[in-house]
């Protein structure tokens, strides 16, 4: 492996990090898709050999995989952020709602690693556990907010606190889905109005509010 490097690795040049090599796969991904991404894919985005590639990966298998990964924790890392930023349970609810719509750019790139890493999964179950941690992530953000909001009584909801919170995640995931594929009676906009809409009535909040909430500075 250490023979392998040095010849990917000119005199005078710096080695990319397995970071970087990370970073350089999802840019491929985003344009190519995982299955039609290759390792030449990667070392040129990166600016590098395909030597350099497998001196930190095995295997094609082995660097998508670990960049889908990768590039599925990344949100999660802002989300905590701007979270912490908010002091109440309706401005929490509303800033996760509006990071949860595939704008274009980079939200829209995140659902495209979100949805990738899920079509791998299906064929690959050594993944099941992968995706389980990062999909019990994404969970947990909704059902401290509700929970949150409804022992304050700042939310009134319809159900039990989980189960509401579980009805947001589904419509943000199935709403999601149709924005990312670009369908036409589903745009973000859209998609914006009816999550503010279905979250003000379950959680019985003032729909105003939670708009001004929304609208991320």
């Amino acid at each position: 492996m250490d023979t392998m490097a040095n010849k990917a690795t000119m005199p005078g040049t710096t080695r990319p990090t397995a970071s970087a090599i990370l970073a350089a796969a999802s840019r491929a991904i985003v344009r190519r898709g995982a299955d039609a991404t290759r390792i030449a894919d990667i070392a040129a985005e990166a600016g590098t050999s395909t030597g350099t590639v497998h001196y930190y990966f095995e295997t094609k298998e082995d660097v998508l995989i670990a960049a889908l990964k990768w590039a599925n924790e990344r949100p999660y890392q802002r989300i905590d952020e701007l979270l912490g930023h908010e002091a109440g349970d309706l401005e929490r609810l509303g800033t996760l709602l509006e990071l949860s719509i595939p704008y274009a750019g980079e939200a829209r790139e995140e659902w495209i690693f979100f949805l990738e890493l899920w079509g791998w999964i299906l064929h690959r179950p050594e993944l099941i556990a992968d995706s389980a941690a990062l999909d019990s992530r994404w969970r947990s953000y909704f059902v401290d907010i509700v929970r949150s909001g409804s022992g304050s009584g700042v939310f009134r909801p319809v159900a039990p606190p989980d189960e509401v919170a579980d009805r947001l995640v589904a419509l943000v995931d199935g709403l999601g889905l149709k924005a990312v594929l670009g369908q036409p009676w589903m745009t973000p906009a859209r998609m914006r109005g009816i999550l503010l809409r279905f979250a003000a009535g379950e959680l019985q909040v003032s729909h105003e509010a939670l708009e001004r909430a929304a609208t991320l500075g």
